[in-house]
This record gives C-alpha cells, structure tokens and sequence, in this order.
C-alpha cells in the first residue's frame, strides 16, 4: 500500500491518502472520501478563506 499525508476537511487533522483506493481517510474523526471529492472540497476552503482574507483586508485589519 502506497499512501501519503492529507489533511482533513472535517477535523483539520493529518488524514491519509490511499493511492490505491484513491481515497482519503482521518483516523480521528472517520472521515472517508474520494479524492476528487477531496480535491472540490479543499478548493471551497481555499476560496473561503481567500475571501475572508480580502474582507480584512477591504477593512483595514492589517
């Protein structure tokens, strides 16, 4: 089995990749998904928080 490191999209822990299964897995909180599921979800987190970035930024947070 080759796997590597993810990080998961429920508990922001280390969760694992399967490459065989092509799917990613968190030992704390169970979480079980497809990669490509993955892949959608991580990159509504990145747009999430470059957003919010923006926001502080429109307000002068920094």
């Amino acid at each position: 089995m080759f796997s590597m490191d993810a990080r998961c999209v429920n508990c922001n822990n280390k969760a694992n990749f399967d490459i065989e299964k092509n799917k990613i897995k968190c030992e704390k909180c169970g979480m079980e998904i497809d990669y490509d599921e993955y892949i959608e979800q991580m990159k509504e987190k990145a747009v999430t928080l470059a957003d919010n970035f923006q926001s502080s930024w429109d307000k002068g947070g920094f």
